[in-house]
């Protein structure tokens, strides 16, 4: 939660969030990916270092999602996002599940984690700026006025 707050209030101001984001999601790889090695208790810090990425990588995609998308389409494209999303929420742990299954251990199911989060990584050095931001915060009514020239 400290990492949630901290990442997202350090990315606020920043004109392109997508760098951020790819640190937070090759962190949330490497966690998962540290979690197939060692001992419980290493794994356990890894899994942490894992939900630190990905707990962080959220509060910086779906300004970055909002950003990219025309307004007009904006909310019926966070909808395909979400419901993508929470499609995944179903296919992960049943590929996770068949993973052990057929392996016999969780090592696979991480494997496959790791790699999903490395191919967001990839998604997200392609994604276009189509705004000229990528989820840095609205300019103040203030602020955009003071760049306005006078017309006399």
């Amino acid at each position: 939660m400290i990492a949630m707050y901290t990442v997202s209030h350090f990315t606020d101001g920043a004109p392109d969030r997508r760098p951020y984001l790819a640190i937070a999601l090759v962190l949330s790889a490497v966690g998962t990916f540290l979690a197939t090695l060692g001992s419980p208790w290493f794994g356990l810090a890894a899994l942490t270092l894992a939900a630190v990425g990905g707990k962080c990588a959220a509060t910086l995609y779906w300004p970055l999602a909002q950003s990219g998308l025309d307004l007009k389409i904006a909310a019926p494209g966070l909808a395909v996002v979400n419901s993508l999303g929470n499609l995944g929420g179903f296919v992960s742990p049943t590929l996770f599940g068949y993973l052990k299954d057929t392996t016999g251990s969780t090592n696979g199911g991480l494997y496959t984690l790791s790699a999903a989060s490395l191919l967001a990584v990839v998604g997200v050095v392609y994604v276009r700026n189509t705004r000229g931001t990528s989820g840095a915060l609205p300019r103040t009514a203030r602020e955009a006025s003071a760049e306005r020239p006078v017309v006399s």
